[in-house]
């Protein structure tokens, strides 16, 4: 089951990477516009400063240089005009040559629509009026009667010229200093812009970041709070997702894995409940059968004593005195009240084994083969058995139920002496070795234990047979027995949490492998 929230128009539909992506762009485009825009501002306010500055120097350098010659003109007229001599109209002729040069640079250098124009052509108007009123006069050969006076008026004309090339060079200052003035006024404009942007990328990164905190933290906060409420136990509360459509989707599909586990819970615990009523069955049939098997073998062993007890007083009576068939027939009565107690014994040990675990503890190998096979004595001299053990430090103390393994050990042992060859005598070879396994997912370590030995072997289409209760693979006429031996073996092996196979032996008979818990591990507690 998944949330599907309806798609809502505008910026609430837009995805979390469209939205830092969209955010990011026109940021970024703001950045490169005023960025552009303060380079182009000040490279023009360089520039300008720069072409005014260099206008103006050289104006006021050629304006200088205007005055000079002014003054090499004034002074050698003077010169001249005192004393009469030619030398001294050198230096005028030569400042007429050198006012032409300024004159022609300041025309090149001051535009028609300058303000310092106006000046420039003052200056011409003063010279030109200094040159027709008294330096003319004075070049053409004029006496030089009333020379005072006529030095006097030039020099009041020339000092017009001097105040009219000082309002020029003023002039030309002013633009200067109003020049520099403008550059400091945009370079101002710089700073403030600079200001603004350092102000807009301030506002910009704070208003992403809480357009994070209410778009992107605050709702994966609550989506994980209800996550945590979900994992906490309370599977059944829904989440409810919110912001943008991609943290949306990622709460519906946390919603749909809960919904989905919900299922999975329920129907988890309904086969949970449905196994321990079947446990609980189980052992109360298996308690049930236990409790048959005890009683009846207990009601059963009281008249199946007298029955066997009055056929051998039969037999013991009436021997001889009955005909053969008669005699046959208490012996037939009498086999079979026996192996009707063995049986029933049998029964009584297969059904007490796995009843409880409580006598679990370590259990020393070798000190229990000993004893076994000392059970086992007067087979072992009847047949001329050998034992050989071998048993690896490591894996010589198991943890489990001492009479239950000296049971087992002892059922291998017999089996071994019973299914003999009739050309060698019974060897039995017991080794031990550590080994890991994982079964039920968890590392336990273990023992394998292997009785193998020399006698007639089982083939291997019977290698699961021999391990069913009452199975026999050989007449009673053959070899003794109730069947129950290798059955009531498993059962004890698999009591301790071990499994048990059987293979052919490297001495050319079986070998009966099974395992146990090692004595610091132990599946029952």
């Amino acid at each position: 089951m998944v949330l599907n929230v309806p798609a809502r128009g505008g910026w609430s539909s837009w995805t979390l990477a469209r939205r830092l992506r969209v955010a990011l762009v026109a940021l970024s485009c703001l950045l490169v516009v005023a960025g552009l825009t303060l380079v182009v501002v000040l490279r023009e306010a360089d520039r300008a400063l720069s072409e005014q500055s260099q206008r103006t120097f050289t104006a006021r350098l050629s304006a200088s240089q205007l005055l000079t010659a002014l003054v090499d003109q004034e002074t050698g007229l003077r010169g001249y005009a005192l004393t009469g001599d030619q030398q001294f109209l050198e230096p005028y002729r030569q400042g007429l040559v050198n006012e032409q040069t300024a004159r022609a640079t300041l025309e090149r250098v001051v535009p028609p629509n300058d303000a310092a124009r106006l000046s420039l052509l003052t200056v011409d108007a003063a010279i030109t009026a200094w040159r027709d009123q008294y330096a003319t006069l004075r070049t053409d050969g004029g006496s030089s009667t009333g020379a005072d006076n006529s030095i006097q008026f030039g020099r009041q004309l020339f000092d017009r010229v001097r105040q009219t090339n000082s309002d020029l060079d003023a002039q030309l200052a002013l633009q200067l200093t109003s020049a520099r003035n403008e550059a400091d006024r945009d370079r101002h404009v710089v700073i403030v812009v600079l200001g603004l942007m350092a102000a807009v990328v301030f506002v910009a990164v704070v208003g992403l970041q809480r357009a994070l905190k209410t778009t992107v933290l605050q709702p994966l906060d609550r989506l994980a709070a209800q996550v945590r409420v979900v994992s906490g136990g309370e599977h059944r509360a829904p989440i409810r997702p919110e912001g943008p459509p991609d943290i949306r989707e990622m709460g519906e599909g946390v919603e749909s894995m809960r919904v989905e586990l919900v299922g999975v819970l329920a129907e988890v615990e309904s086969q949970r409940r449905g196994i321990e009523r079947k446990a609980a069955e189980l052992a109360r049939s298996n308690a049930d059968l236990e409790q048959f098997a005890y009683v009846a073998s207990h009601d059963l062993q009281e008249p199946l004593r007298k029955v066997a007890s009055f056929c051998q007083l039969l037999e013991q009576r009436y021997h001889g005195q009955l005909d053969d068939r008669a005699d046959q027939y208490i012996a037939f009565a009498v086999d079979g009240a026996k192996r009707m107690q063995l049986l029933i014994t049998d029964l009584l040990t297969f059904s007490r084994v796995g009843r409880t675990s409580a006598g679990f503890a370590s259990v020393d190998l070798a000190v229990t083969v000993a004893k076994a096979w000392d059970g086992l004595d007067d087979q072992v001299r009847a047949s001329g058995a050998l034992l050989e053990v071998d048993l690896a430090e490591e894996a010589r103390h198991v943890h489990g139920d001492a009479s239950l393994l000296q049971m087992l050990l002892t059922n291998l042992f017999g089996n071994a002496m019973k299914y003999r060859r009739d050309d060698l005598a019974p060897v039995v070879r017991v080794t031990s070795a550590t080994e890991a396994t994982t079964e039920d997912t968890t590392d336990a370590q273990m023992v394998r234990v292997e009785v193998a030995d020399n006698g007639i072997g089982i083939p291997d289409e019977y290698a699961e047979k021999v391990f069913v209760i009452f199975q026999r693979l050989h007449g009673r006429d053959e070899y003794g027995g109730t069947g129950i031996g290798l059955a009531l073996a498993k059962k004890v092996v698999e009591f301790h949490g071990g499994s048990i196979r059987v293979q052919p032996s490297a001495l050319g008979g079986t070998s009966l492998s099974f395992t146990l818990p090692l004595e610091e591990s132990s599946p029952h507690e």
